[in-house]
């Protein structure tokens, strides 16, 4: 018997976001002695995480049919890849990130099982591995068309039966899977996102000036701003057109920054464009360790139409900066509406643009969330998150 557990990490794709974050901060965090872990992920570029890893000697397998989109070729192939990939680890535990592979994992995974029992010294055959899904935003919640929910339904059901224990890393996830009756209630669980709160910030002058240089920006002006993926999901054009309603209503001194990288940057420059905002909205692309400055904001704005449980909002919170963002997903379990943040209404440009004129006008109102949310962040600790895992991979 091996002395270690052998945990492999299953995801989707490379692009960094939430699910990549989760998967990297618990590999490189849980007991080394106790733990022996590999991450397999869907081919793509090599991003800074997957080298993080490998620096760490953690090994990677990738997954060449595993792919983001739906697609009948590459989706049927990559359960003859997953089960190779069982065959050759052998990992005691399967840890699922994200809807696409979620499904077609556990299901591999449950017929891998089967037929692959682990015996023991003593004679008793173990069926292992135990199979366990992270839930980072139900894929039933985003705005897909009708079959693809009627698909996603189909598979989130079926790979449920075959899941040990599913974690949802918001309490809306876990009430949302309740009601689509993805699974028992015993088998779900929810296990909030944590981050180190110890974020080596820049402060807002050298935050603010290192931005400037590098983007061209005036550091003169009010600065909104978030760091998000820039897929659909995260209501990005929303922003645009918020952005739109301040600078010809309220006030021109203001610019929106983006940090981050994703498939709708041409739809959004195009709406950029389109709303004549060259000098007022900024994609910046991606930024290496862009958490570092957060602290440039005057407001963090997150315009989410789904959201599991986000990373960067807990993040803003480290950083002590009001906040705005929209009342979906898990989001309301970090922001309490004019406690820490407000909370807006999801795909209005005009609640989100009166709402941060509002808040750019209240100093009292700014100083109360700064003052929140630092005590809020304490409660999305990395410690916890790992601690209350384990306790799942104990079970």
């Amino acid at each position: 018997m091996r002395n270690k557990i052998k945990i492999l990490y299953l995801i989707t794709q490379t692009d960094p976001g939430g699910a990549q974050k989760y998967a990297r901060d618990l590999t490189l965090n849980l007991n080394q002695e106790k733990y022996n872990i590999e991450i397999g992920v869907g081919k793509g570029k090599e991003e800074d995480w997957i080298k993080n890893l490998k620096n760490q000697n953690i090994k990677i397998h990738y997954l060449k049919h595993v792919v983001r989109n739906l697609n009948i070729y590459h989706d049927f192939l990559s359960g003859f890849e997953l089960y190779k990939l069982f065959k050759k680890t052998k990992p005691d535990i399967i840890h699922l990130n994200s809807s696409k592979i979620g499904a077609t994992g556990a299901v591999i995974g449950w017929i891998y099982k089967k037929l692959n029992p682990v015996k023991l010294c003593h004679g008793v055959s173990v069926k292992t591995p135990k199979i366990i899904y992270t839930v980072h935003g139900l894929v039933l919640n985003e705005p897909l068309p009708n079959w693809q929910k009627i698909y996603y339904k189909i598979s989130e059901k079926i790979s449920g039966w075959c899941k040990n224990k599913i974690i949802c890393v918001s309490e809306f996830d876990k009430q949302s899977c309740l009601k689509h009756k993805i699974a028992k209630k015993n088998k779900l669980i929810t296990i909030h996102n944590g981050i180190n709160l110890d974020i080596n910030f820049l402060n807002k002058q050298e935050a603010r000036q290192k931005l400037a240089t590098d983007y061209g920006l005036l550091i003169t002006n009010y600065w909104i701003g978030t760091i998000a993926n820039l897929y659909k999901n995260k209501g990005l054009i929303y922003l645009i057109r918020a952005a739109k309603i301040l600078v010809d209503n309220y006030n021109k001194n203001i610019i929106f920054i983006i940090i981050g990288q994703g498939a709708e940057k041409n739809n959004l420059e195009k709406e950029i464009n389109k709303l004549n905002l060259q000098n007022n909205f900024f994609l910046l692309g991606k930024i290496n360790n862009a958490q570092q400055y957060l602290k440039a904001f005057d407001i963090f704005c997150l315009p989410s139409i789904k959201e599991g449980l986000s990373y960067t909002l807990i993040e803003a919170l480290a950083a002590r900066l009001p906040i705005i963002t929209t009342n979906v997903g898990g989001n309301p379990e970090i922001i309490e509406n004019n406690i820490n943040g407000i909370l807006v209404n999801p795909k209005k440009p005009i609640d989100l643009a009166e709402a941060i004129n509002n808040l750019l006008i209240n100093k009292n109102l700014q100083n109360k969330f700064i003052n929140n949310n630092l005590e809020k962040a304490k409660q999305f600790s990395l410690d916890k998150m790992i601690s209350e895992t384990e306790k799942i991979y104990n079970l």
